[in-house]
């Protein structure tokens, strides 16, 4: 059947006519339970059919990905003018274009050195995209409800956001299951199966056919210690059942996981405080035929409605839903017991700008840099005061064990920057994307010397300011609602409840074996 052409919204100036042909097609819906059994299909006939599999799937991938990123430029292309003119929604919008003009031009794949080229490519391009994240939700938490109301605001997020969930899925899944045949193919096939070998023969691509939730639990419990502050003394409680297995992209996983332990943790320290640790984080786990349920319970205190802060006619006129259901299906009230009004991504916007207004801060910081702290500046409570949480932009674009590495990273070069020898010049500066903010753009940067004496930083008030704004903004708006995204791409769902004065039971559903498992085309 022909496809219908997508309405265009767009004025005259903003049309090209190679976007629009790739618009009008809708993309392939893909299940969990697909990408297993591709995957096992050639790997279970032999050398030269899971190569043909590998150059079938290459060539899929090299025509699905313009369908999608043209269905992504023409939804920023539809945005209000002042909107899509934000520059880093512009920058947005370049990378986008950037890989689809880059990816349609890719020739077809012919042999397996072709598909390794293309891989190669992709890998590139992911690694461009980290930081489009931190980017879209920099980028429209600075625009106002007037031209971007909370319901448009919700929908663009969704519709980005999923997207890329499912773009960078089929990517990855095909650059690990070329990484794995070319692994195989070096390590012979007479060789028995050593211990090694045997943990990469349970994932088929980035799709772990042994997952423990418990394991992963620990994982990110782990991860808690390591990034310190008070909050990583609040104990992690597992219990229920922990030695059960099934099939799912642990990336995913370990993402839901995290955010809700972070989250309940960081709302058990500013309960309770110095007593958090007699505050204990219980994760429940059970598992049934069909799905695995996560229930995260803390004494955090509860969430207070619309995050604590006095809220606007239009978040009191916004109704949200669950993803998928009927329009005009009315959602739990910010007062009750179910909290679907913390999904909503307007709260990111709304941090984010009060905050900033509150804290006088100039206009907010660029991404490529950290700025340098002197050490009569370090705060007793690096969490608390969002110092150390700068971090906070850089962990929406990875994975969990990524957020790690990078503070690690952080904390190094804070620590160097503390040094009376360190240079604390801009150019000494951090330059990872995915570090957070600099006041480099603010009249009142650093010097191109300076000391550890902070009566000599007067720009040092106004980045801690950025830092509290940005690590508000971040924490308390796009973790949850990017968490219920992966949740419910395979057809999970995450709900939270929460009981004032006490604390909060977030349920996590992950179905096994993504028996409900394919995404609508039209939505990815």
């Amino acid at each position: 059947m022909q496809a219908v052409p997508r309405k265009s919204a767009v004025p005259a100036f903003f049309l090209n006519k190679v976007i629009e042909s790739y618009a009008s097609k809708h993309s392939t819906p893909i299940s969990l339970k697909h990408m297993i059994n591709f995957g096992n299909a050639g790997r279970n006939k032999g050398e030269k059919e899971e190569a043909d599999k590998l150059i079938k799937g290459g060539n899929f991938l090299r025509t699905e990905l313009p369908t999608r990123l043209s269905h992504r430029l023409r939804d920023l292309q539809e945005l209000p003018y002042a909107v899509a003119s934000h520059p880093r929604l512009q920058h947005v919008y370049e990378l986008y274009l950037e890989a689809f003009e880059g990816i349609r031009k890719q020739p077809p794949i012919t042999d397996l050195d072709a598909n390794d080229r293309f891989c190669q490519f992709m890998t590139d391009t992911l690694d461009k995209h980290r930081v489009i994240i931190p980017e879209l939700a920099i980028g429209v938490s600075e625009t106002s409800p007037m031209h971007l109301p909370p319901a448009a605001l919700d929908r663009i997020m969704l519709r980005m956001l999923r997207s890329r969930i499912s773009r960078r899925v089929i990517t990855e899944q095909h650059i690990a299951l070329t990484q794995q045949f070319r692994d195989r193919q070096r390590k012979g096939k007479g060789r028995a199966l050593d211990d090694a070998r045997q943990e990469a023969e349970r994932h088929v691509g980035i799709v772990d056919t042994k997952l423990n939730a418990a394991d992963v639990v620990r994982m990110c419990r782990g991860v808690m210690k390591e990034l310190g502050g008070p909050a990583a003394e609040v104990p992690i409680l597992v219990e229920g059942h922990t030695d059960q297995t099934f099939a799912y992209i642990s990336e995913h996983l370990e993402f839901m996981i995290f955010e809700l332990i972070k989250g309940a943790a960081h709302a058990t320290v500013s309960a309770h405080g110095s007593s958090a640790p007699q505050h204990p984080i219980l994760v429940t786990l059970g598992h049934n035929k069909r799905e695995l349920m996560v229930r995260v319970s803390d004494q955090g205190g509860g969430i207070a409605p619309y995050g604590g802060l006095p809220p606007d006619p239009a978040d009191l006129q916004l109704q949200l839903s669950p993803l998928g259901a009927p329009p005009g299906t009315l959602a739990a009230a910010p007062l009750s017991a179910q909290r679907l009004d913390i999904f909503s991504f307007s709260h990111m916007r709304r941090f984010y700008q009060h905050h900033n207004a509150n804290a006088g801060a100039s206009p907010p910081p660029a991404l490529d840099a950290t700025p340098p702290l002197s050490a009569g500046s370090m705060p007793q409570d690096p969490t608390a005061t969002g110092i150390m949480a700068l971090r906070s932009v850089g962990e929406l674009a990875g994975t969990v064990k990524e957020q790690l590495e990078r503070h690690q990273a952080q904390q190094q070069e804070l620590a160097s920057s503390l040094s009376p020898s360190s240079s604390s010049s801009p150019g000494s500066s951090s330059t990872s994307t995915s570090s957070a903010p600099s006041s480099t753009s603010s009249p009142s940067s650093p010097s191109s010397s300076s000391t550890t004496d902070p009566s000599s930083r007067p720009d040092l008030d106004a980045q801690v300011r950025n830092g509290l704004a940005l690590d508000a903004q971040l924490r308390s708006g796009i973790g949850l609602p990017l968490a219920r995204m992966y949740a419910e791409y395979f057809g999970g769902a995450l709900s939270i409840f929460t009981c004032q004065g006490y604390g909060s039971d977030a349920f996590l559903t992950v179905p096994k074996f993504g028996v409900e498992g394919a995404v609508p085309s039209h939505g990815v």
